[in-house]
């Protein structure tokens, strides 16, 4: 006799696995749509969940911890490492909100910058269509998210080139923070004590010597921005800028503030290399360096793998999101 008729029979239902019992309670709690993918497919169970909130996003996230579910941004780029953990993909993109916050760029563009806030699935050609000449070259679908993700290849210290001012993020243990200008003359407060105590070790990293051996002249080695730490005056330390090229691999993305800067191949822009880690994404500029290629940047050591390794540890210590490949070879 089958188990199903079995359990029938006898007045019991059949076990419910715990990829099954995640995706019931996951449906039930968010708005958005969620595409259960099965759990017996070459890569192991996964699914898609396309929220319609910021909340979708957070409930998901503590299921995720729950069951031990990878949360992995769709679309972002890796490579990643193998693993046998179920994985639920989250697109963002129909959080597509873009909102201008002030500012007039054609009257004092220095002095009063104009703003943008912009969520995590607003596509380039918004953004483009907004003024922000940064994103103008990539794929117009490509959605804020994926952009921030993806290897980010300004030029050592010079983090400030991509137009992020701040980012609002979850982090691994759900605690929500805006990252940000660090410093003296900033008087936006860290609230979450996750943050208060992991920025000081951050900083620790930024001093040591891998770091130190991650920085190839004008190149940055590592795939995680580090150096934003460690500015090109008169840029002061951005906390945002941390979250370049993180993959998706540090942190949910809820929300970007973001300024214009010049695209590539603009006066002002300086090609740079790909960081030696993946194919990069060539936008940033050095205003007052003069535009010349720069040489190649070495082959990342043992030292840029052990910082980066050191960053997503202290970001997040469970695995709650992917993990890089440490060496593409």
């Amino acid at each position: 006799m089958q188990p199903s008729r079995r359990a029938f029979l006898l007045g019991r239902r059949p076990a419910q696995t715990p990829w099954a019992a995640f995706m019931q309670r996951l449906k039930l709690l968010c708005q958005g749509q969620v595409d259960d993918l099965g759990e017996n497919g070459p890569g192991g169970a996964q699914a898609i969940l396309t929220p319609t909130r910021d909340a979708d996003v957070a409930h998901a996230r503590t299921l995720c911890a729950e069951y031990r579910v990878v949360m992995a941004l769709e679309g972002a780029t890796g490579p990643y490492a193998p693993s046998a953990s179920p994985r639920l993909r989250i697109d963002p993109s129909r959080l597509a909100g873009l909102a201008r916050l002030g500012g007039d760029a054609a009257s004092d563009p220095a002095g009063n910058p104009a703003r943008w806030r912009a969520q995590p699935g607003v596509p380039m050609a918004a953004l483009v269509q907004a003024g922000l000449r940064q994103f103008v070259g990539f794929p117009d679908a490509m959605t804020l998210a994926e952009w921030l993700a993806a290897p980010a290849p300004w030029p050592a210290g010079r983090c400030a080139a991509s137009g992020v001012l701040t980012v609002d993020v979850m982090l691994a243990d759900g605690v929500e923070e805006t990252l940000g200008p660090f410093g003296e003359a900033d008087v936006q407060p860290l609230r979450s004590a996750t943050v208060q105590s992991l920025v000081p070790s951050l900083f620790q990293l930024a001093s040591g010597g891998d770091a130190f051996a991650t920085r190839d002249g004008d190149h940055w080695l590592g795939r995680y921005r580090l150096d934003a730490l460690k500015p090109v005056a008169p840029a002061t330390v951005n906390l945002a800028h941390l979250l370049l090229g993180h993959g998706g691999t540090l942190a949910w993305v809820q929300s970007v503030t973001l300024t214009d800067a010049p695209a590539a191949m603009e006066p002002g822009f300086v090609p740079v290399v790909g960081s030696g880690r993946d194919s990069g994404l060539d936008a940033g500029r050095e205003p007052e360096a003069p535009s010349f290629p720069p040489s190649e940047p070495q082959t990342p050591g043992l030292a840029t793998f052990r910082l980066d390794a050191r960053v997503k540890t202290l970001f997040d210590p469970h695995g709650r999101f992917p993990l890089f490949l440490p060496n593409e070879t």
